[in-house]
């Protein structure tokens, strides 16, 4: 008899099949129950060993052993003509059957009818298991240096081995702001990595004297406090850099195998070719992080000072061109002068080094200061290409996108900024923020109040506060926080230009001149001063003095959006209708459209504008080609985005081109719901001046107004200041 027929006689095929698959179902069964009592990962895995240890037993005694009526014998002691292996084969065909139904039912039950796993909050799923495995938060080193400001040293070091990590393929790098809220804590390593989604935590300290430096850094599992690397460097720092990179390296090296795998690449620096200059450049940007009138001039200093020591160090003149902007905003620099510094500095670096992502996305803050949206999109979305996980150029595409009205977008482009840095309060900001926009109000306010308990002395939640206010349309309650931010935030002049807008919807010249004058108080020259005049003199219908005004500040600031809209609207209301037709087409060519292609969101004024003004010459075939465009696109962002003002109230302007009041009105209607209160539009924009004289139009305009009087009515109830005799009693 063949060794295959003898396999077969023994029933050793049909033990080692019945085997099979009762072990199938037996894994399958542990392995529902080993997760619902939450057992250890090796108690599966000592299973799967015993069962296939099982495996080659089974096959064993099925070849060496018999089941006769006697009960279990060698095979070598059973009489072959006495042998039951016949008997037994059908009972093990049986036995196969069986266990093959179950195994059949199992497989359909699991299939078909097991509910679905019940997600656990703040557990995370096993592709985010993966991706949180390969990850760290650099801590700031500890500075243990006998001068204590030697500390922006240390952090910059932090912050450096933070940035060159965050270059390596694969591996999740915390942010910045969110690794540093840990700085003098004394949380655990669990805490941490909980709190900021990592399982690996790099600490390290400083100690440093002269030119000389110690640097200890220690590399933890979150999970078991492991050290998986730890290494001390004695350094002169005139090679910090090359300190840097083999810090760096050795992580990237520790991580590799069991994280990364064999080919994870060394990384480089891009840092200054000397010591001074780098120092330099630490400070101011340190300085830079404070975001104030003064801080902002200091890291200026700091960065030109580092620019001289080295006229080629790229990140310096990024860093320039941030604070020169961001003086414009929060200080009394003129816009004009603050953005041809910023241009300066932005393309010297995009000379030095092409592929920056934080010169790309300075360039894109520039130009979304310009109101160029399209051009900017280009630039940050190189930065987040570069660098995905760059948070300011996260925070600034995100305004992009708001002013397309695309909020749905960007709120998902600020949920990514705060997977990444959650902790940081610019990005926290940033959200709550995003949730007014999407009309979210009460959730926005839970966010603020939150802010507000974790600094009370920060402006910027009541900032936020305030904006709610207005998006409500509820100017009355929006002072009082913008004016917490006012006292809170000295050198600032954008809350005073925002009372001003709060007072002309409430329509109190008193209150507009006080805060008019608290502005220039702090900035006579200053962007939101200029911004707050023009809005006034528009609203006032002042039309000539506001194109002088607009005229000069267009000489430093050519193909600034918000002046041309203004200088366009001014035109057309003193009668020079071809030479509003030459700026809106001017500002159409700055924002990047071009004739009979797609616009885009914030395209949208100039297109209705320039569709008005053709209307106004008679020109019935490209006034109907525009307003076909702007039509299509708002529909499509009123089914798209949530209700917002501004798309209604532009949708009337539509209708008013189409001389249709009824589309006007029920647009406004929606509008004033939904929060617009700048009654001043419906007798100053160029859009509305064919319905002056019609009755409807005009109760309508004169409702807006009852709405204001009553706001200032509630206003002046709730501040019993008011009673006072002048503005500056109340007030000063």
């Amino acid at each position: 008899m063949s060794f295959f027929a003898e396999l077969k006689r023994r029933n050793v095929f049909r033990a080692g099949i019945a085997y099979l698959i009762g072990a199938w179902l037996l894994a399958q069964i542990a392995d529902l129950l080993i997760d619902n009592i939450g057992a250890p990962d090796w108690v599966m895995k000592t299973l799967f060993v015993v069962l296939g240890l099982g495996f080659f037993l089974t096959l064993f005694f099925a070849w060496a052993f018999e089941m006769t009526p006697e009960g279990v014998k060698r095979e070598s002691q059973v009489d072959r003509s006495q042998s039951i292996t016949k008997v037994t084969g059908h009972k093990l065909d049986r036995t196969i059957i069986l266990i093959l139904v179950l195994a059949l039912a199992y497989f359909a039950w699991d299939k078909f009818a097991a509910p679905a796993p019940t997600a656990i909050p703040e557990t995370a799923s096993t592709t985010e298991q993966a991706m949180i495995d390969k990850s760290i938060a650099v801590l700031p080193f500890v500075n243990m240096s006998a001068d204590a400001d030697n500390e922006y040293f240390s952090d910059g070091l932090s912050e450096e081995l933070l940035n060159l990590l965050a270059k390596v393929d694969g591996l999740k790098v915390a942010a910045r702001t969110s690794s540093f809220k840990f700085k003098g804590s004394e949380a655990d390593i669990a805490e941490i990595g909980q709190k900021l989604n990592v399982a690996t935590v790099l600490e390290g300290s400083v100690r440093k004297s002269g030119n000389q430096a110690r640097i200890t850094a220690q590399l933890i599992k979150v999970d078991d406090g492991f050290h998986l690397w730890s290494e001390t460097y004695d350094r002169e720092l005139d090679n910090i850099f090359e300190v840097q990179d083999e810090i760096a390296t050795a992580i990237v090296d520790a991580l590799k195998l069991p994280l990364l795998g064999h080919d994870a690449k060394p990384v480089t620096s891009t840092s200054a070719n000397n010591f001074a200059s780098y120092d330099l450049y630490l400070q101011g940007r340190h300085e830079a992080r404070q975001y104030s009138e003064q801080s902002f001039k200091r890291a200026i200093e700091y960065y030109l000072a580092s620019l001289e020591n080295d006229s080629s160090f790229a990140p310096a003149y990024s860093g320039l061109a941030d604070a020169y902007m961001y003086l414009s905003d929060f200080g009394d620099l003129p816009q004009g002068e603050a953005q041809k510094l910023a241009r300066s500095a932005t393309e010297k670096a995009l000379s030095i080094n092409p592929d920056s992502p934080e010169a790309h996305a300075s360039m894109g803050l520039l130009l979304n200061n310009l109101g160029h949206i399209r051009e900017s999109d280009i630039h940050l979305q190189r930065a987040l290409q570069i660098n995905p996980n760059y948070v300011n150029a996260l925070i600034w595409y995100r305004n992009n996108l708001n002013s397309q009205f695309r909020s749905t977008k960007a709120m998902s482009v600020i949920k990514k900024a705060l997977s990444v840095d959650p902790l940081s309060h610019s990005v926290r900001r940033a959200y709550a923020s995003q949730l007014y926009v999407l009309l979210k109000f009460d959730e926005s306010v839970q966010k603020i109040q939150a802010l507000i308990a974790a600094n009370p002395d920060d402006p910027t939640p009541y900032e936020l506060w305030g904006n709610i206010f207005m998006e409500k349309g509820l100017p009355q309650n929006a002072i009082p926080m913008y004016r917490n931010s006012h006292r809170l935030r000295p050198g600032d002049i954008y809350m005073a230009a925002q009372n001003v807008n709060a007072g002309l919807q409430l329509n109190d010249p008193e209150l507009v001149e006080y805060w008019l004058e608290e502005a220039r108080s702090r900035g006579a020259d200053g962007q939101w001063t200029r911004s707050a005049e023009n809005a006034v003199m528009y609203a006032n219908g002042k039309f000539a003095e506001l194109l002088s005004q607009v005229d000069h500040l267009l000489e430093s600031q050519p193909g600034q959006m918000g002046l041309l809209r203004y200088r366009r609207d001014a035109l057309v209301n003193m009668g020079q209708i071809e030479a509003a037709k030459d700026t809106v087409q001017q500002a159409l060519e700055s924002s990047g459209h071009v004739s009979g292609q797609s616009i885009s969101g914030d395209q949208l004024f100039n297109v209705v504008s320039l569709a008005n003004v053709m209307d106004i010459t008679g020109d019935t075939v490209a006034r109907d080609q525009l307003v076909s465009q702007s039509s299509s696109l708002l529909n499509h962002l009123r089914q798209s985005e949530p209700a917002n003002s501004t798309v209604l109230l532009l949708s009337a302007m539509v209708a008013s081109i189409q001389n249709d009041l009824p589309g006007v009105l029920s647009n406004l209607e929606l509008a004033v719901q939904n929060g617009f209160t700048d009654h001043w539009e419906l007798i100053r924009s160029p859009v509305f001046a064919r319905w002056q004289d019609n009755e409807e139009f005009q109760a309508f305009y004169q409702s807006m107004l009852k709405t204001a009087a009553d706001n200032l009515r509630e206003y002046k109830t709730n501040n019993p200041k008011e009673k006072a005799t002048t503005a500056r009693e109340v007030f000063g």
